[in-house]
């Protein structure tokens, strides 16, 4: 845990700028907002505030509203995305849904974007895990701009895509649906195993469990107890629902309220809340929601055969107890293991910032990130402000493109990771940048007869390239692995409506690589 000293005679003035950092899980608004969470950083850091409110705390799920917020690290913008259309989409890096994230990667989605915490801020949290209210609740954005400062580059830290952990355990061992034994590799079910599992609409539950598997033709039956919607008790009636999958594998859904087998792509309303979903090893039931689905189910378990009687209601035991928090959706990687929030510190439904940083890697660049903020400047909470920087190496190299030119504050860097950080200067054109690793000089590569460069010429190969970097103070950032040699960096444009090669015009220049 590292020291962290705070100065007594700022508590007021940190007060008031807290203002601006809490308010209500729902859409209530701060007495005092903070209109500017931050100041302007510097050091390269850029700030973005992410309209992440879904629809509306308790949005419907078929509510076109209620979605993510995609957003690309390397453009510094918003990519317009559908839910659906985000499941293969490799435009985004990271995506906000009220205090939800994720990757495109893994269960996310179809990129390869990673992720780890750079640090951890372990002095907001006491020894037990519980917030340290007096470190929350005396912190700014401001103060906390040096975490995100400390982080200087990548070494030591592992980047991990987004994992995929269903709320109902099968992982063959007790705790799980299912159960394996290494003798034979026999796969049986587990019926000692309960779980409580809330639908897709949120508004009915069932109590259920995995009484038998036919490995061979992987069959599952599950014997289900459902509590309606409107009503207040699990019915004392089982129904028996089997999944046949089949022995290649495949998915089958089940619907509570139609209290029969459902369409596995249905996504609203009339969505499943059930998923049986085996491929090889994988033997996994989803709940609809978060992973898997855009519903509202989640689930409780896993709880044994003994005290599964004291369990009479999807939200109440047989003494009355609430149960509704111990439901849990299935868990998505980075920001559900690592939490960006703590909640209600002060009984009043307010998130707190911890200032985490977070360390990405889109595959293009590595990016440091903070969220710093849960509401706008009207107060009106799932508006995430996001404050990040590209992490850069050791060997980075400023470059300016404009018109005519491309300008390097150092020509010559040796081999290894090299970061570019461009930025276009205009004044009127949209530029790109890329890197061509050749011995033919800037004014020598192949072109065809509108002057542009021939990418798949004799004599060069091209390493990487950033596109349509817009007019502006955006920096865009990529690293590369460069061997030791000759390169020439361009924009390789070709204007339409100008008929002009913007290498032709001179936006190239030489660059050289060498060795250690």
């Amino acid at each position: 845990m590292k020291p962290r000293k705070r100065q007594i005679a700022l508590s007021l003035l940190i007060s008031m700028a807290l203002i601006g950092l809490n308010g209500c899980l729902h859409d209530e608004k701060d007495p005092v907002p903070d209109p500017d969470p931050t100041p302007d950083p510097g050091n390269g850091v850029s700030l973005i505030e992410l309209d992440a409110t879904a629809g509306g705390f308790g949005a419907q799920p078929d509510n076109p509203a209620n979605k993510h917020t995609y957003f690309n690290l390397d453009t510094g913008q918003v990519v317009a995305l559908t839910d659906a259309d985000a499941d293969s989409s490799t435009d985004w890096h990271i995506a906000f849904k009220r205090t939800k994230a994720k990757l495109n990667s893994g269960a996310s989605g179809p990129g390869e974007v990673k992720g780890t915490v750079a640090d951890s801020q372990d002095d907001f949290y006491n020894a037990d895990g519980s917030p340290n209210d007096s470190i929350f609740l005396n912190v700014t954005a401001e103060s906390e701009l040096a975490a995100l400062n400390s982080v200087t580059g990548s070494d030591g830290l592992t980047f991990e895509p987004e994992s995929k952990t269903p709320a109902i355990k099968g992982d063959g061992s007790s705790d799980g649906w299912w159960l394996y034994n290494p003798q034979g590799h026999v796969i049986t079910a587990n019926s000692d195993g309960w779980w409580l599992v809330r639908s897709a609409k949120g508004d009915s539950y069932a109590k259920m469990r995995v009484t038998n598997i036919v490995q061979a033709s992987k069959e599952i039956t599950l014997e289900m107890f459902v509590q309606g919607k409107d009503e207040n008790l699990f019915s004392p009636t089982p129904i028996t629902w089997t999944a046949t999958i089949g022995a290649a594998g495949g998915i089958k859904c089940y619907d509570f309220d139609n209290a029969g087998q459902a369409d596995c792509s249905g996504v609203g309303q009339g969505s499943w809340d059930l998923m049986v979903d085996i491929s090889g090893q994988n033997w996994n039931i989803w709940t609809n929601g978060t992973v898997k689905g855009f519903g509202n189910g989640k689930a409780f378990g896993k709880i044994d055969n003994a005290d599964i009687g004291n369990y009479v209601s999807g939200t109440t035991t047989s003494s009355g107890e609430d149960i509704s928090a111990h439901y849990k959706a299935a868990s998505s990687g980075l920001f559900r293991n690592n939490t960006w929030y703590a909640y209600s510190l002060q009984g009043n439904n307010k998130l707190w910032p911890n200032y985490r940083v977070y360390a990405i890697d889109t595959g293009t660049a590595k990016y440091k990130l903070q969220v710093i903020s849960f509401y706008n400047a009207g107060g009106v909470s799932g508006h995430i402000t996001l404050r990040y920087a590209p992490i850069l190496n050791a060997e980075t190299v400023n470059v300016s493109l404009e018109e005519w030119g491309v300008s390097l504050d150092k020509t010559t860097v040796k081999a290894g990771n090299v970061s570019f950080r461009v930025t276009n200067e205009g004044p009127d054109d949209v530029h790109e940048f890329v890197v061509v690793k050749t011995d033919l000089a800037p004014d020598a590569l192949p072109v065809n007869v509108q002057s542009v460069v021939d990418e798949n010429g004799a004599g060069m190969t091209i390493i990487g390239e950033i596109e349509d970097i817009s007019v502006g103070t955006d920096v865009h950032v990529t690293s590369m692995d460069l061997e030791p040699g000759n390169y020439v960096l361009i924009c390789n444009i070709w204007d339409e409506d100008e008929q002009e090669s913007h290498y032709d015009e001179g936006m190239r220049v030489a660059f050289t690589v060498t060795a250690n």
